[in-house]
């Protein structure tokens, strides 16, 4: 007797989720404020100020640091004029030192952005002020510099993919896919990076009477 059996596949339900790039920069930076909630503020304090460097010099091209060059090349024989007493209106600016608009290729770019990254790190496993988030306001404050710190990871990779593609690059595959779906918001960013030195100088000028209590 040759028994038959019937394979009846069962029905496997497709679960399909559909995500636009600000809900996946927002899972991203809820991973950073998470991990910078667990760790406190103290402890992401210097990886945060690298990445800013590493963000003002390297992402945007650094135009603001070629722009303060600049201005106080041209500024100089006034200053000096200034300073030995003359009337600087009579002293002629000189022409810029870097021409306005220059910018370092995208390369050379990227990899001062790594470096520099890799130097918070390094210096943050040196940091003096390192140590568990015993303060009331540490695990709240380290939310918001960890999210923070991911959001200029984010958006430095969006901002370098954008001029890459732009120059003729091309790339495919689920990375190529996630950073063209990502948001550029270069455009928030400076006031975040505003209110983040805002919060660090109150913590400074709260804290700097006990420096000196015997």
């Amino acid at each position: 007797m040759i028994e038959q059996w019937m394979i009846i596949p069962l029905a496997q339900p497709v679960i399909t989720l559909n995500l636009n790039g600000v809900a996946i920069l927002l899972i991203l930076m809820a991973l950073g404020g998470y991990a910078g909630y667990q760790q406190g503020m103290r402890n992401l304090l210097t990886l945060a100020l690298w990445t800013i460097i590493a963000y003002i010099t390297c992402v945007q091209g650094g135009d603001f640091i070629v722009g303060l060059i600049n201005r106080i090349w041209v500024n100089a024989p006034r200053f000096a004029a200034f300073l030995i007493g003359n009337d600087p209106s009579l002293v002629p600016p000189l022409d810029p030192l870097i021409t306005p608009g220059f910018q370092v290729p995208l390369f050379f770019r990227l990899m001062a952005f790594i470096a520099l990254i890799l130097l918070g790190m390094f210096f943050d496993s040196k940091a003096a002020w390192k140590g568990p988030p015993k303060e009331r306001l540490a695990r709240p404050l380290g939310l918001f510099v960890g999210a923070l710190i991911a959001l200029l990871w984010t958006n430095a990779a969006v901002v370098f993919w954008r001029e890459f593609v732009n120059n003729g690059g091309i790339l495919e595959g689920p990375i190529a896919t996630l950073l063209n779906v990502l948001p550029d918001v270069s455009i928030l960013l400076p006031s975040l990076i505003a209110i983040f030195f805002m919060i660090l100088g109150l913590i400074i000028l709260f804290n700097f009477p006990k420096v000196w209590k015997p």
